[in-house]
């Protein structure tokens, strides 16, 4: 019995003494290699976590958006810089436009889309699916001059096509302008920012019961929060493998500079003009994505988004416009918070559209978007 026991014991040592040697010596692989595709765009501000804004406050006060730690830790626009060049020749047209004038025989999920736009995929090896996206060129556009691009973030239930109607198309036209619209993985995610706990009174978010919300909150349904159907009663569209919200933030933003990054190694893009739109949730990635790669934009739109840049932060430099509707409580609130900006220094412009609600502000704002945009090109000291 004595002997049994002395075996035990020198076995339970051997077997601490390999496990802590395994532990030391362990080592982690990145889960993503790059490619050495070049894009011709100016490189985006190293990632950083958004700092906590400095905002003065009054009335309603709504801070930064808090961004997916996870999201963090990765260098998603150096990733998405280096394989462009793949991403791009994964990339697939699935539906070409169906006429070179205005209209609206198509949906993406639920949304219209305009006749003119080009419906593609490409592959998103983070989660080994095709997700889609949407280009439209105008046909001022050509090979041989820089043109200006517009990257647009659909709203909560919408889709890589909620911005390519043909208000937003007409506008594009006229203008000259390449618009990409993009998925951001699936129909309510939130481009790297969260979702979790915007409500009245905080950072802006839905109201408390609003669709998609658990009941009585102001945070979105656990299955409501990332669901595989296209939004707004459409069929599914985006990505449905990963579901956790914070892994599901990450591979939001990873999608909408992947798209950026493969339109920019396509089209002939003014470096210069290089602009940034959301509507809603939309608005608020816009205000994330805008900060944390603000060297990259000319200027930001918001459509009846909420959260805020810090004013003496990334974006301190990149002009804002911020609208919403009048019959819109929730995007009206952006009022308060484009006044306190201005208040700190920010270039924010501000815009009430009277008599729109919180969706027909999409159509209803793209003149003045486009207006705006066009007065704002990067100053030349930039470059």
């Amino acid at each position: 019995m004595a002997n049994r026991m002395k075996y035990l014991a020198c076995a339970a040592a051997a077997l601490l003494i390999v496990g802590i040697s395994g532990c030391m010596s362990g080592k982690t692989s990145p889960s993503q290699t790059s490619s050495t595709a070049q894009v011709p765009a100016p490189a985006p501000a190293p990632i950083v976590a958004a700092p906590a804004p400095a905002v003065p406050t009054a009335a309603p006060s709504i801070p930064s958006v808090a961004a997916t730690p996870a999201a963090e830790t990765i260098d998603v626009a150096a990733l998405a810089a280096a394989n462009a060049g793949a991403n791009l020749a994964s990339s697939k047209v699935t539906s070409p436009p169906v006429g070179q004038t205005a209209g609206q025989s198509r949906r993406t999920g639920g949304d219209p889309v305009d006749d003119r736009v080009e419906l593609r995929t490409y592959h998103f090896t983070n989660t080994d699916e095709d997700l889609p996206y949407a280009v439209f060129v105008s046909s001022k556009v050509s090979k041989d001059k820089k043109a200006p691009l517009v990257l647009a973030l659909h709203g909560f239930g919408g889709n890589h096509g909620t911005f390519m109607r043909t208000a937003c198309v007409d506008e594009a036209e006229a203008n000259g302008y390449i618009l990409v619209g993009v998925m951001g993985y699936s129909p309510s995610a939130p481009f790297g920012g969260t979702m979790r706990g915007l409500g009245p009174g905080r950072r802006g978010g839905p109201p408390p019961n609003a669709p998609g919300m658990a009941p009585g909150t102001n945070s979105p349904a656990r299955g409501a929060m990332f669901p595989a159907r296209g939004g707004r009663g459409g069929p599914p569209v985006g990505g449905t493998k990963e579901t956790d919200p914070a892994k599901v933030s990450m591979l939001s933003e990873t999608d909408t500079m992947n798209v950026l990054y493969m339109a920019l190694k396509e089209f002939n893009v003014d470096a210069n003009r290089i602009y940034l739109m959301g509507h809603s949730m939309g608005g608020m990635g816009a205000m994330h994505i805008g900060e944390k790669y603000a060297p990259t934009w000319a200027a930001v739109a918001c459509l009846a988004g909420f959260g805020s840049p810090d004013p003496k932060g990334n974006m301190k430099d990149t002009p804002l416009y911020m609208t919403a509707g009048s019959n819109d409580a929730l995007g009206m609130r952006g009022s308060a918070v484009a006044e306190q900006l201005k208040a700190a220094g920010m270039d924010c412009t501000w815009k009430e559209v009277p008599g729109l609600d919180h969706g027909g502000i999409i159509a209803g704002a793209m003149p003045d978007v486009f207006k705006f945009f066009n007065e704002h090109p990067k100053p030349a000291a930039k470059n």
